[in-house]
């Protein structure tokens, strides 16, 4: 049996016998027969005056915006508490998007079955998520894992809070995931795999204002059907093989694979302190990125992530969190600090074989400001320098954020983009109040001005009714 076959076995048995064993338990369990259901319903529409909406309405938004001119789009989502099956807690979600635009779709962004127990966590489906340790409320977005693209089908155990470690006395405390997914058809390569993995280990009690992380992060999209060398190596050797980065020997391995590690990986080290102390609490944190063996080795020690924020709950809320983050991608393994081209050759979130790169759906996965435009093969803009600034609080009953993104572009070395240092600002305001218990009112303000977009504004209004 092959290991997608065997893989796809698991996961079925998996969710027939949670699902055989929520029901059974439900009927001898009392308060279990009647499940909890909250679902979201949310009216919006997104407009701009030029053919494309501003960067900020329709990035970091989970792939539900058309980057097109006008979106007009319902949400559905609802989530089931499903009760307990013993000592696993059971839960159910999903998400359906209806949005008319020029790229009209009707989808399911969330669908997904999550088992809690003790201290892991199972989900199976689709669900949205972001890996890595930044303040994902107020920066443009970690470099492995953002919320720019759309939830990738997956199954994945994980332990979602730092665990910890026997013997330590709470000194040590870990925190591990594994996950495969299923990127789809669409791509350069058919039907290609997802193997993720990261483990963190946290320093210092929670008793204490300080606590300091580290940890690192893979994923790597292996296997899938090549339109010159057909079906890539997909056997339980073949995975032990992306799981340990090691290359392949495989018959029909792509020729890459021989000499390096097989199908595509990035990566990257986090590094961090997070601190919570007299009502002030925050992140400080920074992601060196690795995609060949010169990142692994830190010869790409400037290229990365860096960020910082705060938020505290004092009496004055005109202003209650401040964030700035700063991405760098210039150096692309170059064996010297270089100005403008030629740099490295690492060509981020690209590969040669892999040609669609870190993308989904015609989003990179990763930080929206290293973009595809959703219609070539691979990545236009990945040598980037930039800073984003952010601020936040309460006006009487608005909950507002103000951000602003300032970004020198150089296009990408690997693919048909554009050249030559390209400057843009790119500025967003959200606010929202609640106008009763269950509706809220969203409205977005966004604007643009540079060299790489047109000079434009644009908005976003939604109505999100919330049915408990």
């Amino acid at each position: 049996m092959s290991f997608k076959k065997l893989l796809c076995f698991v996961v079925l048995c998996t969710l027939i016998l949670t699902g055989m064993y929520s029901i059974a338990s439900g009927q001898n369990q009392e308060g279990n027969t009647n499940p909890d259901l909250n679902i979201d319903l949310e009216f919006g529409t997104a407009i701009s005056k030029e053919n494309e909406l501003p960067f900020w309405l329709h990035s970091s938004r989970w792939g539900i915006i058309d980057r097109n001119q006008t979106n007009g789009f319902v949400r559905v989502a609802p989530t089931l508490d499903l009760g307990t099956a013993g000592p696993v807690e059971l839960q159910a979600g999903g998400e359906l998007i209806s949005r008319i635009a020029e790229d009209n779709a009707i989808f399911f962004n969330e669908a997904y079955l999550q088992a809690n127990w003790k201290i892991f966590r199972f989900v199976g489906g689709r669900k949205k998520e972001r890996i890595g340790m930044t303040d994902s409320s107020m920066t443009n977005g970690s470099m492995i894992q953002s919320g720019n693209a759309s939830p990738i089908p997956k199954i994945r155990i994980y332990t979602p809070k730092f665990v910890g470690i026997p013997g330590t006395h709470n000194w040590l405390s870990f925190k591990g995931y594994f996950g495969h997914g299923w990127m789809g058809n669409g791509r350069y390569i058919d039907d290609p795999w997802l193997h993720q993995k990261y483990f963190y280990l946290k320093a210092l009690p929670k008793s204490y204002p300080l606590q300091l992380f580290g940890g690192i992060v893979q994923s790597t999209l292996w296997a899938g059907t090549h339109p010159t060398y057909g079906d890539l190596p997909d056997g339980l050797g073949d995975f032990w093989n992306v799981f340990t980065a090691q290359e392949s020997d495989a018959e029909n391995a792509e020729p890459s694979a021989t000499g390096e590690a097989v199908g595509s990986s990035i990566g990257i080290y986090d590094f961090g302190i997070s601190y919570d102390y007299n009502g002030y609490s925050g992140i400080i944190h920074r992601q060196f990125y690795m995609e060949t063996g010169a990142g692994a080795k830190f010869r790409n020690v400037w290229d990365g992530l860096w960020g910082a924020s705060i938020t505290w709950n004092k009496e004055f809320q005109l202003i209650n969190r401040l964030s700035w983050s700063h991405l760098y991608t210039k150096r692309q393994s170059s064996q010297e600090h270089r100005g403008d081209p030629p740099y490295g050759a690492d060509g981020y979130y690209g590969n040669s074989t892999y040609r669609s790169g870190w993308t989904y759906h015609g989003r990179t996965i990763g930080n929206p400001l290293m973009f595809t435009d959703g219609i070539g093969i691979g990545i236009d803009n990945n040598i980037v320098i930039a800073h984003q600034f952010g601020l936040g609080g309460e006006i009487g009953k608005i909950n507002y954020s103000l951000t602003g993104t300032y970004s020198r572009n150089y296009g990408s070395i690997r693919t048909v983009g554009f050249t030559g240092r390209q400057d843009q600002y790119s500025l967003l305001l959200q606010t929202s109040v609640n106008i009763k218990n269950n509706m809220d009112l969203n409205m977005d303000l966004a604007y643009d001005t540079g060299d790489l977009y047109p000079d434009q504004i644009g908005g976003m209004v939604s109505l999100v009714y919330k049915i408990r």
